[in-house]
Parts: C-alpha cells; structure tokens; sequence
C-alpha cells in the first residue's frame, strides 16, 4: 500500500522512509506538505455488521495492545494523514486524522459506499459525517476518496479542510 501511495505522487516524493515502515512517511515537492506522516490502513468491506458496500479500517498503532489506547504522532512539523487503501477497487480514502486521538484498539472507521464509487468513476468523492469527538460533543468530519491520479489534489483538499476545522474550533 505504501508503494501504491508513494507511486500515484510520482516525482512529487523527494524522500520516503522503507515500505515497512510504519507510518510511513515522505517528503514532498510543493504543493503539498514539506513532510507527511501516514498511517495507512487496508479498507475491508466485510460481510455482516456493516451497510452494504461500506468500507472500514481499524485503528492500530505500532506498539499498541488490545487493551491500550493511543494516539497518532504529530511531531517533527508533519502533516498527518489517515488513509484506507480499497484494493479492489484502487481507491485511496483520507479521513481527519486530527479527530482521532485516544483511541481503543482496532477503533473502527468507516465511509461509504457511495464516496467509493464517486471515487471510482474517477471524481473526487466527499462524504460528510457526524463523528463523537468527546461525550456530548460531535463534530462534522468530511471524508475523501479518490483514485490514485488524484492523490495529490486529495491530500490538498484534506489540508484545506483539516486547516478550517482548526481555525473554526
């Protein structure tokens, strides 16, 4: 998945770290962020449970057991940025990884069908959802799909938003 990403950017990665590594991380040519930090997972769409076509992730960080909860890195100046990976249908999808934090192992993440298949046929796919932040507090997360031609006007756009949310709370 990490080759996948680093490859739809193309000669707009200047550095990346092993393709094992997790996260992953890169150094970029403007227009995007000097440097990224990526947790990247593979997006299932397992049978029962779900709404049909709806895709999910579960979050897990390096070092992190069942019974821990954790937090993504946002150190050194990197913009962060949680992606799921559709193999089948080769689609990248970008949530708010700002909106995640002190969460339980395998925290489940989710986006639909139908910003999958906006995706799919090639569109930038946006999906807004209402997503609990803390007890009694919920805020609007929108989330992104694309195709790998479009990656980088994705990260964009996930930049754009994530920095407007900032500003508004």
């Amino acid at each position: 998945m990490h080759v996948r990403f680093a490859a739809a950017l193309g000669s707009l990665v200047l550095a990346r770290s092993r393709e094992d590594q997790k996260p992953f991380e890169l150094d970029l040519a403007p227009p995007l962020p000097r440097g990224v930090r990526i947790y990247m997972y593979n997006a299932t769409r397992p049978p029962g449970g779900r709404p049909v076509g709806e895709h999910k992730i579960q979050l897990i960080v390096s070092g992190q057991q069942r019974c821990d909860r954790a937090s993504f890195d946002h150190s050194g100046g990197r913009f962060v940025l949680l992606v799921g990976y559709c193999v089948e249908e080769d689609v990248f999808v970008l949530w708010d990884a700002g909106l995640y934090e002190n969460f339980a192992w395998s925290r489940n993440v989710q986006v639909k069908a139908e910003t999958i298949l906006q995706a799919s046929a090639g569109k930038l796919g946006q999906q807004p959802r209402q997503l609990r932040v803390a007890p009694g507090r919920v805020t609007l997360e929108t989330v992104i799909a694309v195709r790998p031609r479009r990656l980088q006007e994705a990260i964009i756009k996930r930049m754009e938003i994530t920095r407007a949310r900032l500003l508004r709370d």
